[in-house]
């Protein structure tokens, strides 16, 4: 009975905060991610339509969310609550036959020091970032090659399921690589160590293969149906690696940043974490390698993303650091009570809960602020880009088109999608031939109205004069706001 209490109170507590959180507005990069869903929803291609460097996952995702529950701030969130609840259920189940835990009640509450923990920290720059969302496919990949590797049951279905997994988190992001390669690295060496090469051979590889293949053939299938075979091998490899070598967006003041976000939210669960590596029962070396290999490898991966260094990265380590720290915990509170010796239930069970809020203090703080804060005082009705686009949203009229070198935001505001390719949120990064190409397109298909943030007026004036002296000598401007100015075309004499 106690087990399904603590269920109850673990799927209440992330249903509650997850029900609050919902009501935050979407972040710039969450902004881009439903605007190209819904440019895919009216038949646009994908990185013809409108580029990006990112894999095709994470807009797949909000095209999911919109199709089945709708495109809103509050539709995209909710949607990844029960994203997040389906995670919640499959932790639970997955783990409770794993001896990891002294207390039986712990299974339940593992989804605490990771969903809980996630939604808890996040601001409107962390919700539904492909960082946090990528830890379930994550889990269910060391799992299953956990359950595989220990009884062989339904071998090649799971294998199979695995490799179809694999698929997934690549066309999601292929940084991600490196933590699926450690992954099978550990299982092929544990396979050879206590089975044999052969085993790898016969069992594991074909299925592995077929079900790899599969997302990823469907992709490449969209790609040549729509002949877009340059853009995809410029996007995915070329330009990529051009980025990296743009030294003026190497930050490490934003990467210490980003540390010290991370560190002021998780320190005492990290505390707890290096306690739950210490103890790791040696029988379940195979499931918790590849759990302390996702968090050695996450961080690399983390550091070598140089030109980006957000802080939502971070949130790629939610699961490694979040079930030590809930074996750390455990192993605490065990000892405590052993060394007090208190018999009592209601005693025990006071002494349990304190430990754990202490464990979630900073948790608990982060969230109380964001309830004081002004976004949650006005609750769905605090967009942080609304002063910015009040005016025009008088002005735009159905037949007008947009374009906005800054915040993609703008353009759920105005009700109007881009008609133009180009990615205006991240042109710091563009290098010159991309340039060259936001000029063409932009003299055959000039919008209407044009928006450029604070300080990207010299970006485009120092990266394409010819792109600024058609802003300038073909448009007016109109207004001033907080973020950057509006321009609108010059009618024609």
């Amino acid at each position: 009975m106690t087990h399904r209490i603590v269920i109850f109170i673990t799927l209440s507590l992330i249903t509650t905060v997850g029900l609050l959180k919902s009501f935050m507005v979407l972040g710039g990069d969450q902004s881009l991610f439903v605007v190209i869903a819904q440019l895919l929803d009216t038949g646009k291609i994908l990185y013809k339509d409108l580029f990006d460097y990112k894999q095709p996952g994470i807009f797949l995702f909000y095209l999911a969310a919109g199709k089945m529950i709708g495109w809103s701030d509050v539709d995209i969130h909710l949607f990844e609550l029960g994203y997040w609840l389906l995670f919640t259920v499959i932790l639970m189940y997955s783990l409770k036959d794993y001896p990891i835990f002294r207390a039986n009640y712990f299974h339940a509450l593992l989804p605490l020091f990771i969903v809980g923990v996630y939604y808890c920290n996040a601001t409107f720059f962390h919700l539904t970032q492909l960082e946090a969302l990528i830890n379930f496919p994550l889990f269910l990949i060391v799992w299953l090659l956990d359950r595989v590797y220990k009884t062989e049951q339904h071998a090649f279905i799971t294998y199979f399921a695995i490799g179809f997994l694999i698929g997934i988190v690549i066309l999601c992001k292929l940084v991600f690589a490196p933590i699926i390669f450690a992954f099978l690295v550990i299982h092929f060496i544990f396979t050879i160590k206590y089975k044999s090469f052969i085993h790898i051979i016969k069992k594991q590889l074909f299925p592995l293969i077929s079900g790899f293949m599969l997302p990823i053939l469907v992709f490449v299938g969209y790609i040549i149906y729509f002949q877009i075979e340059h853009l995809v091998v410029d996007i995915f490899f070329k330009i990529p690696a051009s980025v990296i070598g743009l030294t003026d967006q190497i930050n490490p003041n934003r990467l210490y940043l980003s540390i010290a976000w991370f560190g002021r939210k998780m320190i005492l669960l990290v505390l707890l974490a290096a306690v739950g590596v210490w103890i790791t029962p040696r029988k379940e070396l195979h499931f918790f390698a590849m759990i302390i290999t996702w968090g050695a490898v996450g961080l690399f991966v983390i550091l070598m993303q140089k030109t980006s260094w957000w802080s939502y990265h971070f949130q790629l380590l939610y699961v490694p650091i979040g079930l030590f720290a809930a074996m750390g915990l455990d192993f605490v509170i065990y000892h405590t009570l052993q060394a007090i010796n208190f018999r009592k239930p209601l005693v025990t069970g006071i002494i349990v809960v304190s430990f754990v809020a202490m464990a979630f203090n900073n948790q608990y703080a982060a969230l109380k602020q964001g309830m004081l804060s002004v976004n949650y005082t006005k609750l769905d009705s605090f967009d942080y880009a609304k002063d910015d686009a009040a005016n025009i949203i008088s002005m735009i009229k159905p037949e007008d088109s947009i374009f906005i070198c800054g915040n993609p935001r703008m353009y759920i505001l105005t009700s109007h999608l881009p008609e133009l390719s180009t990615n205006g949120w991240i042109l710091e990064y563009y290098l010159d031939f991309q340039w060259e190409d936001f000029h063409t397109e932009f003299r055959a298909k000039p919008p209407t109205y044009l928006f450029v943030k604070n300080d990207y007026d010299r970006l485009i004036e120092s990266k394409s004069e010819k792109l600024w002296r058609i802003i300038m000598t073909e448009y007016q401007e109109i207004e001033t706001v907080e973020n950057g100015k509006w321009y609108k075309k010059l009618s024609p004499l």
